[in-house]
C-alpha cells in the first residue's frame, strides 16, 4: 500500500498519521504495518529531558490507526470510517526510542454488527514493546 492508500482508508492527516507504510495486509483480517519514529518530534522534549521515550499512548494510536487500515482495507463500503472504541489489556514492556522504527501488527479476533475486537502486537528489532487489545467501530 502506498501513502495515498493508507490515507484513503485513515481521515488522520499528518503530523498525527501513526502508519508510515503496510508490509503485509489481509484485508480485515490481520495487517503488518511500520512507523519510522522521528527524533525531532517536538513531544520529545518534554517527555522526557535527557531520556527521552515516546509517549505509551502514541503506540495504541499506532496499533489504532493500523487496525483502521487492516479494517477499511476490507471494507464493502468505501466511505466507513472505523474509529477506537476502547483500549484494553495493553501493556507496555520496554521502551521505544527515538529513530526506532515500530512494526505493528494486527489481527481481528471478532467482528460483528459494526464492532471489531483486535489484537495488537508491536515491535522494536524484533523485540516485543507493547501488546493489547483495542475495540474499534464502524461509522
Amino acid at each position: 500500500m502506498t501513502r495515498h492508500d493508507i490515507e484513503a482508508i485513515l481521515p488522520h492527516r499528518e503530523p498525527f498519521v501513526w502508519v508510515d507504510r503496510v508490509i503485509e495486509i489481509v484485508p480485515g483480517q490481520s495487517c503488518h504495518a511500520a512507523k519510522d519514529v522521528d527524533p525531532a518530534a517536538p513531544f520529545f522534549a518534554g517527555h522526557f529531558p535527557g531520556d527521552p521515550i515516546l509517549p505509551g499512548v502514541f503506540l495504541i494510536e499506532a496499533a489504532a490507526q493500523t487496525a483502521g487500515v487492516m479494517l477499511g482495507a476490507g471494507s464493502p463500503s468505501t466511505g466507513a470510517r472505523h474509529r477506537l472504541a476502547a483500549v484494553s489489556q495493553f501493556k507496555f514492556l520496554k521502551p521505544v526510542l527515538p529513530g526506532s522504527t515500530i512494526h505493528v501488527y494486527t489481527t481481528t479476533l471478532i467482528e460483528r454488527d459494526g464492532m471489531a475486537l483486535v489484537s495488537a502486537t508491536l515491535a522494536v528489532d524484533g523485540e516485543t514493546v507493547a501488546t493489547g487489545q483495542l475495540t474499534v467501530v464502524s461509522r
